[in-house]
């Protein structure tokens, strides 16, 4: 992971949850220890842990389900020494869908810069388009909400 910017999330792409479940797969390791490494090298950082949802089901579960998948890596993030008090988990389920910018664009034509990929947009796009901008709503993110956790 890189932090670029304070006021920006940081897509963590290596986090994988079970079809449907907020289960952590082993293949979320390696993301997720880079994430404990960014905690534990910066700590008077305190971070928002958000989890996002497609538009696929309903919107109350997808809340919810949201809300089960931050709570899964903010537990891992306990576990692994980090103090709770830095972590606060946040589910989306699919009420922020991700904004496109130039850099996503060029990697996926069929985008627009600055076009949110709502179910109306998603809606309009052969299948194929449809699944590459559902699996890019699908996403946990983290945010720096303090830079000053247990300082003063």
């Amino acid at each position: 992971f890189t932090l670029t910017s304070l006021s920006r999330p940081v897509k963590m792409d290596n986090i994988f949850y079970e079809f449907g479940k907020w289960t952590l797969t082993a293949d979320s390791e390696a993301g997720l220890q880079g994430l404990v490494k960014i905690l534990q090298d910066n700590p008077n950082i305190a971070i928002e842990l958000s989890a996002h949802t497609d538009m696929v089901g309903n919107e109350s579960n997808n809340l919810e389900l949201s809300q089960k998948r931050a709570q899964s890596v903010v537990d891992y993030l306990i576990k692994a020494g980090i103090d709770k008090g830095r972590l606060t988990p946040k589910g989306y389920g699919e009420s922020t869908p991700v904004v496109p910018d130039r850099d996503l664009v060029a990697k996926n034509r069929f985008l627009r810069v600055n076009v949110p990929l709502t179910e109306e947009f998603i809606t309009k796009l052969n299948s194929e388009q449809q699944e590459i901008a559902k699996q890019i709503n699908r996403r946990t993110e983290f945010k720096v909400l303090k830079t000053t956790y247990n300082m003063y």
